[in-house]
């Protein structure tokens, strides 16, 4: 094995997260052995943490960089359980990742977003940095510079300190005690097939399959369902031949409860389809845990699921089956992850942005070289295809056609079906396709009639009504020929990152025309004087909506920078209710609603996720709309002005001659005095000053700083207290310092300014009018006015 991380893993895990493992690509294979080293060393670095904290414990560690879907993972991780009856659901583990360094944490194991368990867990954890009570974090920088047993020591000691400790988490999030029989079964219940075929069970029946699902779910193997008949499958859900499959199903029309495994596991042979009795369970028991250790070898396990619970039951698009029954009510053809709507809020520079940037990295961007070439084309086509013009879209398809084609041919291409879609247009498709052909039809055409033209004139028809490309079209449509070479080389040159979300900012002005849909108005080229005329177009998120509707196994996100800046009614309008997860497209309680402009039906597709961004110090919490905040999960990013490894400004310090300014201990002490001033909402964060980190120590660094406080914290101060000196200077410190480190000092001259002002008798009680306050320059590179901000308090 490796000795330890290099840097060369967080580089391999950098360049090839999200790829598509090719076997016959020689750099992606070195890059694949290299990884799976970094394995072994993250195995031993769990192993020695285990045995000084938790030596009756078990590590499990996977064993391969890929996922199921055999893309590269952007981190490497082991857990460790406590004990081996600790809950499977949740682990210390330790890990690497290519945006987070080394981490350390408490962490769920095989739940996805949206559980209940999952949405508690989120909730205690918070933060994901080094400010949340059951995560430590380590730059990759300062994890290299240690040998493996300084970081089991770091690892060990930030366990130690973890706030809340395993049991208390397992307390919290109910994973202590085993579900009933009649809770696992209500596990189902999302299933209408799956509900028609419980009602016909015994007790005994019941009693029996919970013996099995808990079997299973020891072993760390998936649940999941097919789309035909009733078919609920256990197994690993990893497409290949080293697989076994429990299945639990409706066979050829008969309500029968059967089994089957289709490959040989220990005791249990090939069985074809045995009734599911209590005898057959114990032998399926006693395997599971006879074979456990080998299972993790041939199924490939995915140790970030060691099983999942029958209510996060997946289709299996990989397997068909062989017998369906057509009596039986349909599963759902297709089950995804939740959808969920989420906020992140807090004051401004704490990271808001950043959090979401990370989370869109992982979860809604893919490298082109990981999709298949039809995934690929479908994104290029509702990307780039989709807003042409009519025209363009005709010339498209005619060459994508070879040149030839009559209308019915083109009304049945992608291309034309992408434009039309992205239009609303449904009615009267073939006239509307026919006009454009004849408007830009060559003028010396004998077959077309049409006297009003347009350029370019790029088509001909013959007597046969076979349309084809005519006069100077190649150099006319060059642009349209190179999108074309483009989309048909399927993406398999270009390094291009597939971004499967929109952004936008509200403001006061943003509407529901921008957001939903409206009448835009559009030069109409089509006529001789260039006149405006208007058509009805999709905003940013019902065009959003259409594209995951075309994409359903992929997650979409609509991302909303300043969120509480719009007018959300007069936004979502009567979209408000549509967002909510159980009202999405095959929901439980699915609606969807008439738009007033194009008049068509629209739902949210479930595979669409809301994310918005929220500065409390710019409107506060409270006033936010209440339909909006009952509807939208609200995470806190707060400023982290810890000085510990892994926080932004860990050991952040500036040098002058022999004076140091603590970096952390300063905004410390200004964020505790501006909440006992004002609120949390309105508190400095982080941001402002991680820049700083980038800049050589001393000097160089002092000046920085100044220009940070000088531009950027006493301006936001004095917005905040709305120029009230007097706070800001109580907040800074200056009543408490000498006069030549005050940053805001008040006016000497107060009776001279009176006199100057207004004359010698002016009557005016020096005490009665407003004192005069003024910034000191000099104190912004006098490191005392740093320092006598904390100097004050004790550490």
């Amino acid at each position: 094995m490796a000795d330890y991380f290099t840097s060369d893993h967080f580089k391999l895990l950098n360049k090839w997260k999200g790829q598509k493992r090719d076997e016959s690509n020689p750099e992606q294979n070195r890059a694949y052995e290299e990884l799976k080293k970094a394995y072994e060393v993250t195995e031993a670095w769990a192993g020695d943490v285990k045995t000084k904290l938790f030596p009756t414990g078990v590590v499990k560690v996977r064993k391969r960089p890929t996922s199921q879907a055999n893309s590269f993972l952007p981190y490497n991780w082991a857990r460790i359980y406590p004990a081996t009856d600790s809950p499977k659901e949740l682990a210390y583990t330790v890990g690497i990742g290519a945006d987070d360094g080394f981490v350390v944490k408490i962490d769920t194991v095989g739940l996805d977003e949206g559980t209940p368990v999952h949405r508690g867990y989120l909730a205690l954890r918070g933060n994901y940095d080094n400010a949340s009570p059951i995560v430590a974090m380590l730059p990759a920088s300062e994890g290299l510079g240690k040998s493996l047993a300084e970081l089991v020591d770091w690892s060990v000691e930030a366990i130690r300190k973890f706030r809340v400790n395993y049991d208390e988490v397992v307390s919290k999030l109910d994973l202590g005690e085993k579900l009933s029989d009649e809770d696992l079964l209500k596990h189902f219940d999302g299933k209408p097939a799956f509900k028609t075929f419980r009602a016909s069970w015994s007790p005994q029946d019941k009693a029996t399959f919970c013996r099995l699902a808990r079997a299973v779910h020891a072993a760390g193997l998936d649940w999941w369902h097919l789309s035909k008949g009733i078919q609920v499958r256990f197994g690993r859900n990893n497409p290949g031949r080293e697989r076994a499959i429990g299945v639990l199903g409706m066979i050829r029309g008969t309500r029968t409860r059967k089994i089957s495994w289709t490959r040989d596991v220990g005791a249990v042979l090939k069985l074809n389809r045995e009734p599911l009795t209590d005898d057959l369970v114990a032998k399926i028991e006693a395997t599971l845990v006879a074979e456990r250790e080998t299972l993790d070898e041939w199924l490939g396990l995915e140790t970030e699921r060691p099983g999942l619970w029958p209510d996060q039951l997946r289709d299996d698009p990989t397997e068909s089956d062989e017998e369906s029954d057509d009596e039986a009510p349909p599963m759902d053809a297709t089950v995804t992850q939740q959808a969920f709507n989420r906020i992140y809020y807090g004051p401004p520079g704490t990271g808001k942005t950043y959090e979401v940037s990370k989370l869109l990295r992982r979860n809604y961007e893919q490298a082109t070289t990981s999709v298949s070439a039809e995934e690929w084309q479908s994104q290029f086509i509702a990307d780039r295809i989709a807003p042409l013009k009519w025209w363009e879209a005709a010339v498209l398809a005619l060459v994508d056609f070879g040149g030839k084609a009559n209308v019915s041919q083109l009304l049945e291409h992608p291309f034309i079906d992408a434009l039309a879609t992205a239009k609303g247009r449904k009615n009267n498709l073939r006239q509307t396709i026919w006009m454009t052909l004849q408007e830009r039809t060559v003028d010396e055409s004998t077959t077309v009639k049409q006297k009003l033209r347009f350029s370019p004139q790029v088509f001909d028809k013959s007597e046969e009504s076979v349309w084809q490309l005519a006069g100077e079209w190649e150099d006319a449509c060059a642009d349209l020929v190179t999108l074309l070479k483009e989309y048909r080389r399927a993406g398999a040159q270009s390094s291009e990152i597939l971004r499967h979300y929109n952004f936008v900012t509200f403001h006061q002005s943003y509407g529901y025309e921008e957001f939903v849909e409206g009448l835009r108005p559009v030069l109409d080229d089509d006529t001789e004087s260039g006149a405006i005329k208007y058509e009805i177009r999709p905003g940013a998120f019902k065009d959003l909506c259409r594209k995951a509707r075309l994409a359903p196994d992929q997650r979409f996100a609509m991302v909303i920078d300043e969120i509480n800046r719009g007018n959300i009614s007069k936004i979502f309008g009567e979209l408000i209710t549509l967002i909510e997860p159980d009202k999405r497209e095959g929901a439980e309680n699915a609606i969807s609603v008439t738009l007033p402009y194009s008049g068509e039906s629209f739902s949210v597709p479930p595979n669409l996720d809301i994310i918005g961004t929220m500065n409390t110090a710019d409107r506060s919490l409270a006033l936010l709309d209440t339909a909006l905040r009952r509807r939208f999960d609200f995470v806190p990013v707060l400023p982290d002005a810890r000085d510990e490894v892994g926080a932004p400004l860990f050991g952040l310090r500036v040098t002058s001659g022999e004076q140091v300014i603590d970096i952390p201990r300063m905004l410390s002490v200004i964020n505790q005095r501006v909440e006992a001033l004002y609120d949390r909402d309105h508190c400095i964060g982080h941001a402002y000053f991680t820049s700083l980190a980038q800049v050589p120590d001393g000097d160089e660094r002092l000046v920085a700083l100044s220009q940070v406080f000088s531009n950027r914290i006493v301006p936001l101060l004095e917005e905040y207290f709305f120029e009230d000196w007097q706070k800001i200077r109580l907040v800074l410190a200056d009543n408490q310092k000498p006069e030549a480190a005050r940053f805001v000092i008040e006016s000497q001259d107060h009776e001279e300014d009176l006199a100057r002002l207004f004359g010698s008798d002016h009557g005016l009680d020096t005490y009665a009018t407003k004192r005069r306050y003024v910034v000191q320059d000099a104190s912004f590179t006098n490191p005392d006015a740093y320092i006598g901000i904390y100097q004050t308090l004790p550490a």
